[in-house]
């Protein structure tokens, strides 16, 4: 089978889904020559496993990962440096014919690297963050037209340049006023960073309750190890306000180990806010363009995976 040139797949969708085993179901195929780019936001940091439901051992050397334990756990990262990061790894891929696999459930990693990033300061990241958490709970509460018109107060010609009102970018064009002060319209092309591949987005479409049952079941089979691993990184000396530990499990952890909460508890909220969590990411992943919703087993959805993928489809 010919694959697609310059393309690449983009595995996205909740957590607890089985990206990981599908995309190495996906690698595995005879004849395939392929390597997954995690694109976790919190898989990069060393010592978080567990936690992170981060490839095992086994599963990392039966195909080569990338973007897995390249950070300290106290280290900054973010969503820019992932993408030119990634960019320069995928075009390497790319270029000797084997195909780069984004996995991953963090929506603005995945965005800064399939449709472009503003290439900013550091220092930036933080007030972008916010803006878009103030962009997204508007949409929530106000719906897409009345955020067009918001739009069309602040940024008229972004408007004109988005007449079908496409959400997501009428959000990352209030994202980028919000957080400068600057028309989107007027000075994107001079701060975005744009992709020079293709990418196929799919995603792992569960049942709700089924997806549910799978995010309970996760939480209470790694509970325990991750208290473990969360003792261990506090007494190696790593804050409890590290950036690593602002992540779902953790702060459960976290609030465990200081008596704050029991056991069945901290439980207990650590699957609310792991569902919060994918159901975000549901939302997230269903507002991409081309989305392409994937059901049944893995084998299935790995050879569907590859339909899409060929070039001669």
């Amino acid at each position: 089978m010919r694959l697609k040139p310059n393309t690449v797949l983009a595995i996205t969708g909740p957590t607890a889904s089985g990206k990981t085993a599908l995309s190495l179901a996906i690698a595995s195929i005879p004849g395939m020559r392929a390597e997954i780019i995690s694109a976790d936001s919190r898989q990069i940091y060393k010592g978080l496993d567990i936690g992170t439901a981060k490839p095992t051992p086994m599963e990392l050397a039966k195909i080569p990962h990338h973007f897995i334990d390249i950070c300290e756990p106290d280290e900054s990262y973010n969503a820019g440096k992932f993408a030119k990061d990634a960019q320069d790894i995928i075009a390497s891929l790319l270029q000797r014919n084997i195909l780069p696999i984004i996995v991953g459930g963090s929506g603005l990693y995945v965005q800064a690297l399939c449709e472009g990033f503003f290439d900013m300061p550091t220092e930036m990241e933080q007030a972008f963050m916010d803006a878009r958490v103030d962009v997204q709970e508007a949409y929530q509460h106000i719906g897409k037209d009345a955020l067009f018109e918001e739009l069309r107060r602040v940024d008229p010609q972004s408007c004109n340049d988005y007449p079908d009102k496409n959400p997501r970018r009428v959000m990352r064009a209030l994202e980028f006023h919000k957080a400068t002060g600057k028309r989107f319209s007027e000075e994107k092309s001079a701060m975005m960073k744009h992709p020079t591949f293709n990418t196929i987005y799919v995603m792992i479409d569960h049942e709700r309750s089924k997806l549910y049952a799978r995010i309970n079941q996760r939480c209470e089979e790694m509970w325990d190890g991750m208290v473990n691993e969360t003792r261990t990184l506090i007494q190696k000396g790593l804050s409890q306000s590290a950036q690593s530990f602002d992540t779902v499990g953790y702060a459960q952890a976290i609030s465990f180990l200081n008596g704050e909460i029991d056991r069945e508890i901290a439980i207990e909220e650590m699957k609310q806010a792991t569902r919060h969590y994918a159901k975000r990411q549901i939302t997230w992943s269903k507002r991409v363009d081309g989305m392409i919703l994937l059901q049944g087993d893995i084998t299935e959805m790995a050879h569907k995976s590859l339909q899409l993928l060929n070039a001669d489809a």
